[in-house]
Parts: C-alpha cells; structure tokens; sequence
C-alpha cells in the first residue's frame, strides 16, 4: 500500500501528476496497446503484462502471464475497473488467479473468475470471507475519495463508497507447487511477513520474480497488526538466496518492474534497523519511517521488533 508516500506532496493534484509515470530503473515500458479508462496495461517480458492502476493512490499492479494452455492472473487489483475484461483482451486462455497476499487492494477482482487459489491459511480464509481487521476496513473505505482518485471513476462506477471485497476460494495452493501452464511454469513462493498468506511466484527459466508486497520501490508498510516482522526478514533472506539467478523483479505497487539487486539491499536496510543503526524520523500513529534510496520502510513504535 502506497498512500503514505503520496501522502508527504502537498495536494491531491502533486501525486495525480507523479504516480501514473511509467519511467523505471530498467527501460521506459512498453504498452500493451490495450484501451481501457481504469487499466494502464504493460508488456514487461514475453506473455507477461503488468495491468496497473495508476489513477488510484495505492498504485496496484496486477501481473497476467500467459502460457500455451492456460495463464496467470497474480493479483486481481482494488475490484474498481473490471480487470476481467483487460484480461480476456490479452488472452482467451482458461486464468487462474492467485493473490500474492489477500489485502484489499490485490483481491477485487477475485470474484469476477471461476479459478481462485489462495493458501489453505486462517488469514486467506478469513479474508474471503470478509473479515478483516476494523484498522483494515477503515483504510480502504477512503480508495475512492476524491483525494485518492485521479481524474473521474471508471465507466459505470457511480458511488465513492468502497466494500471490502469477497471471493470464494476453488482451491488451495502450497509452498513449491508448480503451474504448469503449457510452455512455461511458475513456482510458488512462500514469504510471509507482510501478511501470513504472503507468497511471491518464481519462473525460474526467465529469472522472473513476482513479489507481491514483499518488495516494491516506494513506501513498504510493515506496521499492520497482522505484520511479523521477523517473518518478513526471513522471507527477504530466501529470497535473497534465488537474486543470482533473477533477471527481473516484479512488484505489485509502483514501477512493475525493478533490479534483483533491490532485494540484498532490503535485506542490507532491515539488518541497520534491527541493530538500531538506520536514521529514523517519526509519522503518523507512533510509527517510525525509514527512508532508503530505492524504497523506505514504515514501521510501529521504535522500528525493532524481535
């Protein structure tokens, strides 16, 4: 969730002007040549197209990847624009949706597809259902007040009134599984921490990793009730393991596109907070924002948890 970040410009105008830039740390994107007035929708490798919501403050961005007999949905956006029909203009394939953890933002559009697999996890179960922390429901009610929202709603979206979404889940999935989608295979990643239902997907023939929450570059939140910190950092530790044989980092707000090399510096930036050895400065609620070149990091209390 990016919020905060855009939070620190002095109006809602500053943001609507920097968030929708698609300039990364890699090359200039390439679009898909998909119209929609909701949906910005980027080719970043072959068969993988990163459909983003650049209008909206959290900056969600959704991944498909497309094999031969069947694709990928990871992550389903903030359910305002129909991401259903974005996907069925890049692929008439059967889609599976996967989400790399089940916040609001990356399950909206979950119930627009037959095919939903989440992790046989209390918090992805709970979450389908509906029940989520009040702190939870409180942020999201604000997604389409007029200050979080560039420019007008999505055709046929008529009230700023947004519900916490719910789905039902198919089927389950599990650290190490592989998806076979005809000529290409995905493997699921476990890495809690943001959530307990985190989990990152890796094609490990492309060096593509998609990350969910795990990394992005802006303002990664690790202060929800639901955060374990020392979760987190195991799981950036793991994925620290697979960064030499990574090409491309693909993560869920912000620039859908980043460098392996981010995630040593995670893993470098969350060793000097927990030694008390990274420049904090204080933000809302008795948080602590740690601020780094690539990313910043917002954390409860003091910034060390055991």
């Amino acid at each position: 969730m990016l919020l905060a970040a855009f939070a620190s410009n002095a109006c809602a105008a500053s943001w609507c002007e920097v968030a929708p830039a698609p300039a990364t740390e890699l090359a200039a994107l390439e679009t898909a040549g998909v119209d929609d007035d909701w949906f910005k929708v980027y080719s970043v490798a072959a068969g993988v197209f990163a459909i983003s919501e650049p209008r909206q403050a959290e900056g969600v961005n959704s991944f498909l990847v497309v094999g031969s007999k069947r694709a990928v949905l990871f992550d389903s956006g903030l359910g305002v624009g129909r991401i259903s029909s974005v996907v069925r203009r890049l692929t008439a394939l059967p889609v599976t949706v996967l989400n790399s953890h089940t916040h609001f933002d990356h399950v909206g559009g979950n119930s627009e597809f037959a095919d939903v697999r989440n992790l046989d996890e209390p918090f992805s179960l709970a979450s389908a259902r509906g029940e989520v922390a009040e702190a939870l429901v409180a942020y999201a009610s604000k997604t389409l007040d007029e200050d979080h929202v560039c420019g007008p709603l999505p055709a046929g979206v008529r009230s700023r009134k947004y519900t916490v979404p719910t789905w039902r889940i198919t089927a389950p999935v599990r650290e190490g599984e592989r998806l076979d989608l005809g000529d290409r295979t995905l493997e699921i990643v476990r890495t809690p921490g943001h959530t307990p239902d985190s989990i990152c997907l890796l094609e490990r023939a492309s060096g593509l990793l998609f990350t969910g929450d795990t990394y992005y570059s802006g303002e990664i939140y690790l202060w929800a009730p639901e955060t374990i910190v020392t979760d987190y950092m195991a799981s950036i530790d793991k994925l620290v393991r697979l960064e030499p044989g990574l090409r491309t980092l693909l993560p869920a707000h912000g620039p859908p596109v980043a460098e392996p090399r981010r995630l040593l510096e995670l893993q470098k930036a969350l060793q000097d907070i927990q030694a008390g050895a990274a420049r904090s400065e204080p933000t809302t609620e008795n948080r602590r924002l740690f601020q780094f070149q690539h990313f910043s990091i917002v954390m409860g209390g003091s910034g060390r948890q055991d």
